[in-house]
């Protein structure tokens, strides 16, 4: 029987993504994302949502590509797979997560959200001009 581990999420990162580099020089990206799923309403009619944490890892260009363009708040669309990770803490404690590997992704905001676009605004056409059509 085969087998399937893939993961496709949109979320909005809760935190500025991590950015570091292996001695070999490969970049690596840390984030977490929160994703809001609807799950009914209350008593007084008001919608609920269940709100779930997931941390994400990125690897290479991908990881460089995020840490320079997104930041807590932004919205983003990922696909990847999912991996459980062990280790042990500084007070010699067994910990473990699960976590989300990135293979492919998607901005859905390229502004955080303190930043306004700037206002165009086209001039009115004056009431006398005849449309042409």
């Amino acid at each position: 029987m085969a087998n399937l581990n893939k993961i496709m999420l949109i979320g909005n990162l809760t935190r500025d993504p991590e950015l570091r580099y292996t001695p070999a020089g490969l970049g690596i990206a840390t984030f977490g994302i929160a994703v809001n799923t609807p799950v009914g309403k209350d008593e007084q009619g008001n919608r609920k949502t269940e709100t779930l944490f997931v941390d994400v890892v990125a690897f290479g260009r991908q990881a460089e590509t995020i840490a320079e363009y997104l930041k807590k708040g932004s919205l983003i669309y990922l696909e990847g797979r999912l991996r459980y990770r062990t280790w042990e803490d500084a007070n010699g404690l067994k910990r473990s997560k699960h976590e989300i590997v990135l293979n492919n992704f998607q901005f859905l905001s390229l502004k955080a959200k303190d930043e306004t676009a700037e206002d165009i605004s086209m001039p009115a056409p004056d009431e006398d001009e005849d449309i042409p059509f």
